[in-house]
């Protein structure tokens, strides 16, 4: 049970990785967020190495941890988520 519902998780964030792309993309904070860590990441980049390591390494947990809610929002559907319905969508 434990395996399948695991599957079912994995399944549900593969389907749905896309439509979260573009619903985050339509976010003016979170896009913003982004963009205004990228500025700053080029920004530091010729002058401050630490500075924009510390940049790049912001945006890239930013991502991480986005990724990491909706696979566990995607377990915890997984339970109760119909996999039929998963194939509609």
């Amino acid at each position: 049970m434990k395996q399948d519902v695991l599957q079912k998780a994995h399944l549900l964030y593969e389907l749905e990785g896309d439509r979260l792309e573009r619903i985050l993309k339509q976010n003016d904070i979170y896009s913003g967020m982004l963009e205004r860590l990228s500025k700053a990441e080029r920004r530091l980049a010729g002058s401050d190495k630490a500075g924009a390591q510390a940049m790049a390494e912001a945006r890239r947990l930013l991502l991480e941890m986005t990724r990491e809610t909706s696979f566990k929002m995607g377990f915890l559907m997984a339970h109760d988520y119909p996999l039929e319905e998963v194939f509609k969508i």
